[in-house]
């Protein structure tokens, strides 16, 4: 016998019990149960949907699969100034759906529960930092911090997730973003910082010769590794400083090389419109690039700079990473100095002379205008600025001036 009121109702049917009710949209949705209180639950809940004006049919609670709902707001994301996404930045996006956030793929949005992305977030975790132990064991190499590694990545997959749930909260389709904001937060590991000027001399020194030129055009122009490993002969243009004649090379970026895994090389624009500049290094670098160019590139116009090893593509960033670790540990500089930190040497160095808010940012390629910086403009100094930053001193090796000493 069934009991219930106008809109739902409950009845027994053999040994177990029927829930069912009368939909917004004229169908009777109904479910099964083993026992009573579990039915009037379900029903309770469903009628409480209706009320509150949250109910869907459940042919559109089916229909609302992460895996799909995230393709479609990737494609149709647009940034703050109303632009699609930067490719390598939807590709990324893309990659991420395919490898870290396969598992919620046929999960419904409202599925996908705080405990359930709680328990994804330390798999995941786990896993990374696992693949890459045996990577570097299989290489025979030295496991960087793995497990910073493991929580960094897993960390921008959650971001992607939060972005997309977002939307969907947007869109109603779910009441509350599952999952928790600690999770998109990249951990900071080892704290970084710029190299002192000594250090960084002593660095160069230990670098093989190939690799030189490279670091001075990060640490004097802050080229950004993917900007400088894109370079071709053509974008190097010697040019004089007006009244003292001396020279010095100009650098057009107008592109950087990623490479992203599952899809080869991306050649792209830098990462903002700001990011296609011109810069001016300082004139105490220009003998070392002109020998680079002489001894490791070709006459072709179009000859990168820092040509792979193989012939193709480009210079992978654990390639550069491989010579400067150790030529910064011959170097004997303590703590973590990143390829990436020569930005903010760079930033340094070129403010310290002088230079305004509003011609650093140019001078590095930001996209960001803070509102103080709206008042700064840019005096087309930057080539007078770069120039004044003082070259690296000599360095010697020890042993070299204890044998001066002995004889």
């Amino acid at each position: 016998m069934a009991r219930g009121n106008r809109r739902g109702a409950i009845e027994r049917r053999g040994k177990r019990w029927r829930a069912r009710y009368y939909a917004p949209d004229g169908t009777r949705p109904s479910q099964t149960f083993d026992r009573k209180g579990t039915a009037e639950a379900w029903l309770s809940s469903e009628l409480g949907k209706i009320e509150a004006g949250t109910w869907k049919p459940a042919k559109v609670i089916q229909a609302e699969k992460f895996g799909e709902y995230a393709a479609a707001c990737i494609d149709t994301r647009r940034t703050s100034k109303g632009a699609a996404l930067a490719l390598r930045t939807r590709l990324e996006y893309e990659r991420y759906l395919r490898t870290g956030l396969l598992s919620f793929a046929d999960v419904s949005l409202s599925e996908i529960t705080p405990a359930l992305v709680r328990k994804w977030h330390k798999d995941r975790v786990t896993e990374i930092t696992q693949d890459r132990r045996d990577q570097a064991e299989e290489r025979g190499l030295e496991p960087e911090d793995a497990t910073y590694t493991g929580e960094t990545m897993a960390a921008r997959e959650a971001r992607l997730l939060r972005m997309v749930l977002n939307t969907a909260v947007e869109d109603g389709l779910i009441d509350t973003n599952p999952v928790p904001r600690e999770f998109t937060k990249s951990k900071t590991g080892v704290k970084h910082r710029i190299p002192t000027v000594d250090e960084l001399a002593r660095i160069v020194h230990f670098l093989p010769d190939m690799w030189k030129t490279p670091v001075l055009m990060a640490a004097f122009g802050g080229l950004r590794i993917g900007e400088w490993k894109a370079l071709r002969r053509r974008d190097l243009t010697l040019r004089e400083h007006p009244g003292t004649g001396q020279q010095f090379f100009t650098v057009n970026v107008t592109r950087q090389a990623q490479h992203i895994p599952g899809s080869g090389w991306l050649v792209c624009p830098p990462k903002s419109e700001e990011g296609i500049r011109e810069v001016a290094l300082p004139s105490h670098v220009t003998a070392q690039v002109r020998a680079h160019l002489e001894r490791f590139v070709t006459p072709s116009p179009e000859s990168l700079l820092v040509p792979p090893a193989k012939g193709q593509g480009f210079i992978h960033d654990s390639t550069f990473r491989t010579y400067w670790n150790k030529a910064k540990a011959l170097a004997g500089v303590p703590g973590e100095v990143r390829g990436h930190d020569l930005r903010g040497f760079a930033a340094t160095m070129f403010a310290q002379q002088g230079g305004t808010l509003r011609e650093t940012q140019a001078f590095l390629g930001h996209g960001s205008v803070d509102a103080a910086m709206a008042y700064q403009a840019i005096t087309g100094r930057g080539a007078e600025l770069s120039n004044r930053i003082p070259a690296l001193p000599a360095f010697e090796p020890s042993n070299v001036i204890q044998l001066r000493k002995e004889g």
